[in-house]
């Protein structure tokens, strides 16, 4: 049987889609019987093979306050590499390394799998020094680019990142093209007219005007809140009603602000909710939208088209990949466009069939029952791997 970590500091403490991820990944790959699987994560309630482990969380003042420390130092020494990351998230991953270090001492795993990067470069560092045999599995959702001299074995979620690192010329026995997995029933269980209403009524959205949904960390950096806002605002009275879903970060009261200028609170609100309660809001919504301009993946994409949404992304390599041919695509980067896009999407009839065919393409690429053997497989030839 092969003993695997798996890792990550922020489930518990931050709704991403790397938390998400490792939540699944761990209910699934814990009924392998080949394998032994715990789980290590920075917050929640810790059970037998689900274990919190003590760490500073990136937002707390200790984490900000001795983040920029390192970074400073690191700037004086010019000694840049991982300790230039953004301030708090180093002091979260070494304060949770170091947590891990006895088990990894009393448990010795054949395999640890991780995607935030540091967490794999402590560990590198930490197996060099040590002598120690565990074997890094790294889930490139970054993505970071080629070369890996760190890791034994790299996932990587989409084809361009695959194609890139071949191209770069490492051996490709070390790489896997697998996507993120998902709990995706085999079935679309659609609500009725008034069960839309009753669920719209109790969660306190309107129920007379289409939803617009965004699932995304709240900033204009990277998701493009902004852009979002500024577009539906150009659509002619009465508005749909935008609702943005995510984990709030420093810029977020202004975009709220910004919202509420443009829209009115009266067609926009921004909710940060648990991720058990997120699946109510893809069932009443009629429209998804991801504004940013790159993603490693846009896990956000399948969770929407599995519950049956028409999904609008900017037009690149990955949301063609992920959304195929159901997708709805055109360049963000344009003001208008979105606003067009939102405006067709919501003209055509959305019936039955095709919300069958947006669920149908989601469950037969990426769900878990489809995916399984393929993780366990990757793990397998990571642990017997050179």
């Amino acid at each position: 049987m092969i003993k695997v970590f798996l890792l990550c500091s922020g489930l518990g403490n931050v709704q991403r889609g790397y938390e998400s991820f490792f939540q699944e990944c761990f209910s699934v790959l814990s009924q392998e019987s080949s394998l032994d699987v715990t789980l290590f994560k920075g917050g929640g309630n810790s059970q037998e093979k689900s274990i919190n482990l003590w760490n500073m969380p990136r937002s707390s003042w200790m984490a900000v306050k001795l983040g920029n420390l390192v970074k400073n130092l690191s700037e004086f020494l010019k000694k840049g590499d991982y300790f230039l990351k953004q301030e708090g998230y180093f002091i979260e991953e070494a304060s949770f390394v170091f947590s891990l270090l006895p088990f990894i001492q009393s448990q010795k795993p054949d395999v640890i799998y991780f995607s935030d990067d540091g967490l794999g470069y402590l560990l590198w560092h930490w197996r060099r020094l040590t002598k120690q045999n565990y074997k890094l599995l790294f889930r490139n959702g970054g993505p970071f680019s080629p070369p890996f001299t760190r890791w034994n074995h790299v996932q990587h979620l989409t084809p361009t990142s695959f194609q890139n690192t071949l191209n770069y010329q490492e051996p490709a026995a070390k790489h896997t093209l697998l996507p993120s997995g998902f709990n995706i029933p085999s079935e679309l269980q659609m609500l009725s007219a008034q069960e839309r209403e009753v669920l719209r009524n109790r969660l306190g959205l309107p129920k007379e005007k289409p939803l617009i949904l965004s699932v995304a960390a709240i900033n204009s950096f990277h998701k493009r809140v902004d852009y979002i806002i500024h577009e539906v605002a150009t659509l002619p009275e009465p508005r749909p009603f935008l609702l943005l879903l995510g984990q709030k970060e420093k810029e977020s009261d202004k975009l709220i602000q910004l919202g509420n200028q443009l829209l009115g609170s009266d067609n926009f609100q921004i909710r940060t909710v648990p991720r058990n309660q997120v699946d109510d809001y893809y069932r009443i919504a009629d429209v998804f939208v991801l504004a940013s301009l790159r993603e490693a993946f846009g896990r956000v994409f399948v969770e929407a088209m599995s519950y049956g949404l028409p999904c609008l992304a900017h037009d690149y390599d990955i949301p063609r990949y992920v959304l195929g041919k159901e997708g709805y695509f055109a360049n963000f980067e344009l003001s208008g466009t979105l606003a067009n896009l939102i405006t067709k999407v919501l003209s055509e009839s959305l019936d039955k069939h095709k919300r069958l065919g947006y669920h149908r393409s989601v469950y037969d690429r990426f769900s878990w029952e489809q995916l399984r053997r393929a993780y366990v497989d990757m793990i397998e030839r990571c642990a017997v791997g050179s």
